[in-house]
C-alpha cells in the first residue's frame, strides 16, 4: 500500500512541477477485465485496477519519453529533482505484476497508466 500512495504522490508532483502557470490535474480509476486475445492492453488476461493520472501541462517529446523511467534521469534543475520517482514508480509497477504506459505531447500534457493486478 505505501508504494501505492508514494507513487500517486510521485506522480501529482510531477504534474504539478509540469504546470509551472497552473493547470488541471486528473486521477481517475475503473476496473478493467482483460481477456484472452485482447489487442488494445498488453497486460496478461485478468482483472487489473486501471489507474490514470494526467495533467494538462507541457507535455514531453517522445525521445524524452524513452528516457524518464531511468533512475537519475531528471529534466529538472539541480536540488530540485532526483530523477527517482518514476524509476520508483516503474518498479512498484513491475513487482505488482502490472503495466506502465505514458503518453504525452508537448503543449498538451501528460498521462501516466498503471494498470495493476487485482488482489
Amino acid at each position: 500500500q505505501g508504494d501505492l500512495e508514494d507513487s500517486v504522490i510521485n506522480l501529482a508532483l510531477n504534474a504539478r512541477d509540469a504546470m509551472p502557470g497552473g493547470g488541471i490535474l486528473t486521477i481517475e480509476t475503473r476496473n478493467v477485465d482483460v481477456q484472452e486475445g485482447d489487442a488494445t492492453v498488453q497486460p496478461p488476461p485478468g482483472e487489473y485496477v486501471h489507474l490514470t493520472i494526467g495533467d494538462n501541462g507541457i507535455g514531453m517529446p517522445p525521445d524524452l519519453i524513452e528516457k524518464i523511467l531511468d533512475p537519475f534521469f531528471t529534466t529538472k534543475e539541480r536540488d530540485k529533482g532526483t530523477g527517482l520517482g518514476l524509476s520508483m514508480v516503474y518498479g512498484f509497477t513491475r513487482r505488482a505484476k502490472g503495466h506502465l504506459v505514458i503518453e504525452s505531447e508537448p503543449g498538451k500534457g501528460t498521462i501516466v497508466n498503471l494498470c495493476l493486478p487485482v488482489s
